[in-house]
């Protein structure tokens, strides 16, 4: 037979009760009169030799550690005496899992890299806590926590799975490596384990953000010009600036788009961005030139 437990029990508490019986008359001596016994598994459980009533025997049977148990009781006729005759059945007890663990994660240090320029969305990496309780006592939420970095915008997990991924742009020249925290928690706590601690754990997560060649950027990206239609040929009309984000001292060389100037009206220097006059201009003529400007890394 087979006896589920709805554990971890207490020593002492009841399982279940066998009996036995005997064709013998009862009135009759000691002939039906019956004891019972543990031949295997006295270690866990004992029996009331009177009753037949099955107790466990240690103060804490972990379903970790072990699921089921075999338990062989005997009964014995002749109130167990010397040539009393007997028989046996095996009682299979089940212990059923209770929330007892907290969620662990196999390593407390876990290190990913992107590109900075992952767009939002993308993974960044896998992370799963375990957790030896079974069924929905092994349900867990995860959290982020920011540690040092973006004020804890720079990355997203995922409830109730084992994914975390990246929700906003990262900008390597800015920072090149973050820093969380990312903790799972159990959704259901049994309260009778209170007293084991909280039901959760802690890892540290760094993201290395890798740098992508990225071109110069002007700064602003576009304007707007102006210059008198009589200036002398030469004439400063205004500079433009641009920087590269991957190093904030590299040199940059500017050049003029001559599909955009085919008159080559405006000229540029190469090294300052200074924009100058190639041309006499003629308002009546053209009254706007709209250029292209080209920065390249030196």
């Amino acid at each position: 037979m087979t006896i589920v437990l709805l554990g971890p029990p207490g020593p002492g508490t009841s399982v279940m009760q066998v009996m036995a019986s005997d064709a013998d008359d009862p009135t009759y001596g000691s002939s039906a009169r019956l004891v019972y016994s543990v031949l295997d598994g006295e270690h866990h459980f004992t029996v009331d030799s009177k009753t037949g009533v099955i107790r466990t025997a240690v103060p804490d049977l972990d379903r970790e550690s072990q699921e089921r148990y075999e338990v062989v009781i005997q009964a014995t006729d002749m109130a167990g005496q010397l040539g009393g005759l007997s028989g046996s059945t095996t009682v299979t007890i089940v212990v059923t899992d209770v929330n007892d663990n907290p969620p662990r994660f196999p390593q407390k240090m876990y290190q990913f890299s992107i590109q900075e320029s992952a767009p939002i969305g993308t993974a960044v990496g896998r992370v799963k806590a375990e957790d030896s309780d079974v069924g929905e006592n092994t349900d867990m939420t995860y959290h982020l926590r920011e540690e040092s970095g973006s004020g804890g915008d720079a990355f997203k997990v995922t409830t109730d799975s084992d994914t975390q991924e990246a929700i906003i742009r990262l900008d390597f020249e800015s920072q090149q490596v973050h820093t969380v925290v990312l903790e799972a928690l159990n959704k259901f706590v049994d309260p009778r384990f209170a007293d084991l601690g909280t039901f959760r754990d802690q890892a540290i997560v760094r993201v290395a953000v890798t740098d992508v060649d990225e071109p110069p950027e002007f700064r602003p990206p576009s304007g707007l010009l102006e210059v008198q239609e009589d200036a002398q040929v030469g004439s400063l009309v205004g500079v433009v600036t641009a920087r590269d984000p991957d190093a904030a001292n590299r040199p940059v060389r500017y050049a003029i788009d001559r599909d955009s100037d085919l008159e080559q009206i405006f000229d540029i220097d190469a090294d300052t961005g200074a924009i100058v006059t190639g041309k006499g201009l003629d308002r009546e003529t053209a009254g706007w030139h709209n250029i292209t400007v080209l920065a390249m890394e030196a």
